[in-house]
This record gives C-alpha cells, structure tokens and sequence, in this order.
C-alpha cells in the first residue's frame, strides 16, 4: 500500500526537522512526531536512562513508526512523518539482524509518498538536549544511513536548503503544489 499523501522529513539529528513540522502545523498541516524523541522522553520521565540497549530501542521506534502508519491509513490529507519505518528499520538492521528480517518486508509494503524531504547536516543550527546527545559527527554518520536507506528502496530525496524555517516550509508546500500526485 503506498499513501501519496503521506509525506516523510528526514535527515540526521538537529537538521531543523522538528522545527520545521512545527512550523507547518502552525499552518493548519498535521504531522507524526519523531518516535525515538517520544520513547526517550517517556524514559526521562519514568526515571530511566534515555535509551535501553540498541536492539530494544530500534524495535520499539520500528513498532511505534509502523503503529502510526496503520493508525493513519484511512487518513487523505497531507501529513507528514517526522522520520518513519524506513528510518527504524534501518536501525533495527544495524542493532539486531534477527529482528530485521522478521519486519523486512514491512517498510517495502507500506510506502509512503516516493519524495522524502530531508535535512542535510547545519553545524550552525546544531544543539544537543535531553532527548538529543549525539554529536555532529555522529549526525552526519546518521544523515547518510538516512540518505543510504531511502535510496536503496527506490524513494526519491529531496534535499531541503540550508534557510529560514518559512523558506524551508515554503519550499516544501511548492514542491508539493508543482508535484501533487507524487
């Protein structure tokens, strides 16, 4: 099943992803929020540390970004991911190949809309917090897993300019006015 109007925003840490989605919620768009800065949060909260091990923290992003998929099928609006299946089932490869190939086929059945915005690596907007403690060289090792993936599963990416939030949002919205069916 491919949902044309589900639209991925991608990239490495602190590329201005979040920031951007809110900012087109502002403008009345809905969008999917990151799962692995919900799972770390919540973790925060219940006194534990913000990841458990990397097997169990992939899977739990994988299961959380597959929910939201299924949870919003019937949906035709426009809305936006900030990262999805995709990004997790990447990281479940790398964390627990065993549990990779019991999901492989998942993020090949459900697709998304074929045009993946994404957010290169910005040191000049890059901060670290709570729910964020990479480092930048890590963000960009990130990115290009990000890029690797998507493009091994034949999504197109569409590299968002290092701007303004409103241009960054204003691009998007014109790319997806001159591109309506994918």
């Amino acid at each position: 099943m491919t949902k044309d109007n589900f639209y991925i925003l991608s990239g490495g840490p602190g590329g201005g992803k979040t920031s951007l989605l809110e900012f087109l919620a502002a403008k009345g768009y809905t969008y999917i929020q990151e799962t692995a800065r919900q799972i770390i949060r919540e973790r925060l909260l219940n006194g534990l540390s913000p990841r458990p091990d990397p097997a169990s923290f992939a899977q739990e992003m994988f299961f959380k970004d597959y929910n939201n998929y299924i949870s919003n099928a019937n949906n035709s609006a426009p809305l936006f991911f900030d990262r999805s299946i995709v990004d997790s089932a990447a990281l479940l490869y790398n964390a627990d190949i065993k549990a990779f190939n019991k999901i492989k086929d998942t993020h090949l059945i459900h697709r998304y809309n074929n045009k993946v915005f994404v957010t290169p690596p910005w040191k000049e907007i890059y901060q670290t917090d709570s729910e964020r403690d990479q480092n930048f060289d890590q963000a960009i090792a990130v990115y290009e897993q990000v890029c690797h993936w998507y493009t091994i599963f034949e999504y197109e990416i569409i590299l968002l300019p290092e701007d303004t939030i409103e241009n960054r949002a204003n691009f998007i919205l014109s790319y997806l006015s001159d591109h309506p069916n994918g």
